[in-house]
């Protein structure tokens, strides 16, 4: 019983260990898709809904499809 416990206790510390850089870091299309966002809010933020109309809802839209990325 003592020798299944410690390989079990040796399996998911081995497991621990094996997966965990898998999820220390977000994915790389994360990223991509937040510095998308980011420049397009900011690339559509001078234009203001009242002011504008949705001229600021169409800017977002085409920085954001060339990014490739969905609204």
């Amino acid at each position: 019983m003592r020798y299944a416990l410690k390989l079990l206790s040796v399996g998911v510390l081995l497991a621990t260990v094996v997966t965990a850089p898998a999820f220390a870091q977000p994915a790389k299309t994360d990223l991509l898709r937040a510095a998308a966002i980011h420049e397009c809010n900011v690339l559509a933020s001078p234009y203001l809904l009242y002011t504008w109309g949705n001229w600021q809802l169409y800017v977002y839209r085409a920085c954001m499809a060339r990014h490739h990325q969905a609204e």
